[in-house]
């Protein structure tokens, strides 16, 4: 009787140790609550990979000022003027006998523009940096701005037409190629200069003259130092008398003037 009492016993024993552990790992085993922590959160914009920021344009533009547009005969010629952005007159003269040569093919009717331009993106010529661009004048044939085209005579050679301004000897020009001409907003986009022009000055009147030009295309004025010139005094002596057409000096009939003339350019384009 006493032995199965202790047998009873002992397995009370463990039957309670066994419910102790099973209770101590339920409870090790449950999820635990911790206190609740909420982290400040920060909000980042970052521009999408594409975004596509404004964009300056470099790009050479000339923008008309005033323009005078006629109806040329080779039969009569013309004389036309503008006035430039800084009020100075430009004037035009187209001899008498001017065709326009257009794809090899000689017009003696045709229509010319003389216009000027303000500018925009443009700096000096390079290696010329004592040279600054005043403003941009052009000749248009039939609404076209191209070196494709000349002033002949009938026979096809060139017919270069007289450019007159009055500005002293620290004013200049150089030709201008390889923009485009919008015809329909008056617009003359891109380019380079090609070609330092030259020009003769006369120190009495104060008129710069060229007489080079003779393809219808854009030039722009610079305005630098005097140019390297050279002085020219033009002395004409005439006589007559009743036995002979021989020149002496019994009587005379003297003009004297002083002009200069450039010694950069080339004919070209004028």
């Amino acid at each position: 009787m006493t032995r199965t009492l202790e047998i009873t016993g002992i397995i009370v024993l463990i039957i309670v140790i066994a419910a102790i552990a099973y209770f101590a790992f339920i409870y090790k085993s449950a999820p635990q609550t911790q206190p609740s922590q909420t982290a400040p959160q920060t909000t980042q914009s970052v521009a999408p990979a594409n975004t596509t920021l404004p964009q300056t344009s470099n790009i050479t533009e000339f923008t008309p000022f005033s323009r005078k547009e006629i109806n040329i005969s080779s039969k009569e010629g013309a004389n036309l003027s503008v006035t430039a952005p800084d009020g100075v007159n430009i004037t035009v003269h187209i001899p008498v006998g001017t065709f326009a040569l257009i794809n090899n093919v000689t017009h003696s009717n045709y229509t010319f523009t003389l216009a000027t331009f303000n500018i925009k993106n443009l700096g000096n010529p390079a290696g010329y940096a004592n040279q600054s661009p005043a403003y941009g004048f052009a000749f248009e044939v039939d609404g076209q701005i191209t070196p494709t085209i000349d002033f002949t005579n009938s026979t096809k050679a060139p017919m270069p037409l007289t450019t007159t301004a009055k500005y002293p000897d620290t004013w200049g020009s150089w030709a201008f190629l390889g923009g485009e001409f919008n015809l329909s907003s008056g617009i003359y986009s891109g380019g380079n200069y090609v070609l330092q022009n030259s020009w003769s000055y006369n120190s009495i009147s104060g008129i710069m003259t060229n007489t080079q030009f003779y393809k219808p295309i854009m030039w722009v004025f610079t305005i630098g130092p005097a140019h390297q010139t050279v002085v020219t005094i033009v002395n004409k002596t005439t006589t007559s008398t009743e036995s002979s057409n021989t020149v002496n000096a019994t009587a005379t009939n003297t003009m004297s003037h002083n002009t200069t003339t450039t010694a950069s350019g080339g004919y070209n384009y004028g």
